[in-house]
């Protein structure tokens, strides 16, 4: 069994890989080629690098806990990935603290899972319409 990491925010000067720190948040461990996998296909759409993504995606995760909102977070890197590339954006790359935000707020409003993702795309796809 992997420790728990200790560390709420992950550091460049850590040494440790964001993948292997990440998977280490989630109950149980996920798997840490499995958590790099989605690290770099985040990497490709939003606008922050692996160890931030890693950062925000664990804060996000803390912030859901402190409401009893439990999510793992590979679930939220999936959920998140899976919304980006159905934005159909050819555009300029997603902003991921803002869309862990955005989400955030809906699930601490009320909203399940699902609905909220479901708000962010029609969000999405507003903003979208209105950009020259």
């Amino acid at each position: 069994m992997r420790p728990r990491p200790t560390r709420d925010w992950l550091e460049r000067a850590d040494g440790v890989a964001p993948e292997a720190w990440l998977a280490a948040r989630s109950t149980p461990p996920a798997d840490p080629a499995r958590m790099a996998a989605l690290l770099k296909e985040a990497d490709a759409l939003f606008d922050e690098t692996p160890r931030m993504l890693a950062n925000r995606t664990a804060q996000l995760q803390r912030m859901l806990a402190e409401k009893a909102l439990m999510e793992a977070p590979q679930d939220l890197l999936e959920d998140f990935i899976r919304l980006a590339r159905e934005d159909g954006r050819t555009r300029g790359r997603f902003g991921f603290g803002d869309l862990c935000q955005h989400y955030f707020n809906l699930r601490a409003a009320g909203l399940g899972r699902g609905a909220a993702l479901e708000a962010l795309a029609l969000a999405r796809a507003g903003q979208e319409s209105r950009a020259p």
